[in-house]
């Protein structure tokens, strides 16, 4: 199984049964494209190796359009939903973190999306979901 993939301006790793999702420098509108979604798709299947695994998006230090633009885009994949167990996305303001809720509100989703500020309070509730969600399984 592969711990890292990078494309382009994207990079997908696994650590502790969490997927990291990062998104660097210069990555802007000019990325989205028919089959955009689908990069996060197998990106996210390859490091899961079958297993339900959260995913942590840090969206932090994206320009404003983009970031909208992106939350919607995976926040509302039913294609994600498919192979994650929860979505969490990491943003640096409360302004954003409000924003962002909005799109959040009257959505219906199988698999959570959480909106946090700090990655500490994320990696928490992934861990937290990981556990229950194989508590059966699970021995410490």
């Amino acid at each position: 199984m592969k711990n890292e993939i990078q494309i382009n301006n994207i990079k997908f790793w696994v650590d502790q049964n969490i997927i990291y999702c990062k998104f660097y420098n210069d990555f802007d509108k000019n990325y989205f494209h028919d089959g955009f979604e689908d990069i996060f798709y197998e990106a996210i299947s390859i490091l899961s190796n079958g297993t339900y695994l959260p995913v942590i998006f840090d969206l932090r230090g994206l320009k404003s359009l983009v970031l909208v633009k992106l939350f919607k885009l995976l926040s509302n994949s039913s294609k994600l939903e498919k192979t994650v167990l929860s979505k969490v996305f990491l943003i640096e303001s409360q302004k954003r973190k409000i924003i962002l809720s909005f799109y959040l509100m009257f959505r219906d989703t199988n698999v959570p999306n959480l909106i946090f500020m700090e990655s500490d309070l994320a990696i928490k509730y992934s861990n937290h979901n990981y556990a229950l969600f194989n508590s059966l399984s699970y021995d410490h």
